[in-house]
């Protein structure tokens, strides 16, 4: 008897405890039947990733990452928020490789690191996605402030300089600029003007002005001027993708920087067209877009202007500015000393600063 009920006890125990089991396993399942699992991810903000000198992992979405972070759960495609403000398909807003020449490819390998520039350069493509693609071709009203200065490079000046423009110079100041898109005979005269007038200006070259001038590209570096970015090849900047902006500007500056051992830092939209979206590409390359306050037709040679009379139109115009000429002018070239005198008479600063 007593063996039997010292079985019987055991039995009981056995029971017991496998319907403990029971309730724990029931406890620690889900409704699938399958065992709940508690992950956790780390958010790791810009400024974090910009502040370490780390390297970190573009995954197969072009979604950049930290490396320290836990990955045992996906990170949410930032883009998914703002599938309404980016073309189906559209790639070319997302982060990719920037290569040695500045364009941004397309291509997506989780095996090859992002820097943290690059890491910056794509979040600016994912938060600025609402920037206007419309073309705005520069150019100016007559209406004037009590200052002389044109309205409508005040208000632009107050609308894009968060973007990089500058369309008017601070009081007092007349910031002289000449675009050089190909050698007309007249820009040594000018840099004998400016070196006996003791005056430095800003002039904005092409690729192919580089390529064909270079002992006057060297000579502007050389007596203290500044040489600004006018594009590899003069196109209309808003027609291209932003690939190509970054081509058009990054060639040019890498051309200059290689031959001259100059860095450009002040770039001109050829033919004055922008867009949102471009100045901020200028912008996100470090840049300051320089437009005008004041220009007249000098591009055009077969119209020859008399000297007299474009020597009174731009000092009847003379304000605090950005001036525009072009060096293909033999009218620019002949006026230029008297100009320059005029304004210093009237209490300007005259040269290439804002």
């Amino acid at each position: 008897m007593k063996i039997k009920a010292a079985m019987l006890i055991c039995a009981l125990f056995a029971v017991m405890f496998a319907f403990a089991g029971c309730a724990d396993k029931k406890d620690n399942t889900s409704g699938s039947g399958t065992t709940s699992a508690t992950t956790t991810t780390t958010a790791t903000s810009l400024p974090d990733m910009m502040s370490d000198n780390g390297e970190y992992e573009a995954g197969e979405d072009g979604v950049v990452t930290d490396d320290h972070a836990d990955t045992s759960a996906p990170e949410a495609d930032p883009f998914e928020s703002g599938k309404d403000r980016i073309e189906e398909g559209d790639e070319s807003l997302r982060p990719g490789d920037v290569t040695d020449d500045g364009i941004v490819s397309s291509k997506n390998d989780k095996d090859e690191k992002v820097t943290s520039d690059e890491a910056a350069f794509a979040s600016s493509y994912i938060t600025k996605t609402s920037l206007s693609e419309k073309k705005i071709g520069w150019g100016l009203g007559k209406e004037r402030d009590s200052s002389n200065r044109p309205i409508d490079a005040v208000r632009a000046e107050e609308k894009y300089s968060s973007l990089g423009g500058r369309f008017i110079a601070s009081d007092g100041t007349i910031c002289l600029t000449f675009d050089e898109g190909y050698e007309n005979g007249y820009t040594a005269s000018i840099l004998d003007t400016l070196k006996e007038k003791n005056v430095k200006a800003v002039f904005f070259v092409t690729y192919d002005y580089c390529k064909s001038a270079p002992e006057l590209v060297r000579r502007m570096i050389d007596e203290g001027h500044t040489v600004g970015n006018h594009t590899w090849s003069h196109p209309s900047m808003p027609d291209l993708t932003q690939k190509e902006v970054w081509s058009e500007v990054t060639k040019l500056h890498e051309y200059v920087k290689n031959e001259f051992g100059y860095e450009m830092t002040l770039f001109r939209f050829p033919k004055g067209e922008f867009s949102e979206r471009t100045l901020d590409d200028l912008h996100n390359l470090g840049y300051t877009s320089l437009f005008w306050s004041f220009a007249y037709a000098d591009w055009d040679t077969s119209r020859h202007t008399d000297p007299a009379e474009a020597l009174a139109r731009i000092e009847d115009s003379t304000h605090s500015g950005i001036y525009l000429l072009h060096a293909v002018s033999e009218t620019n070239a002949e006026i230029l000393g008297p100009l320059i005198d005029y304004w210093k008479e009237q209490g300007y600063t005259v040269g290439s600063q804002l």
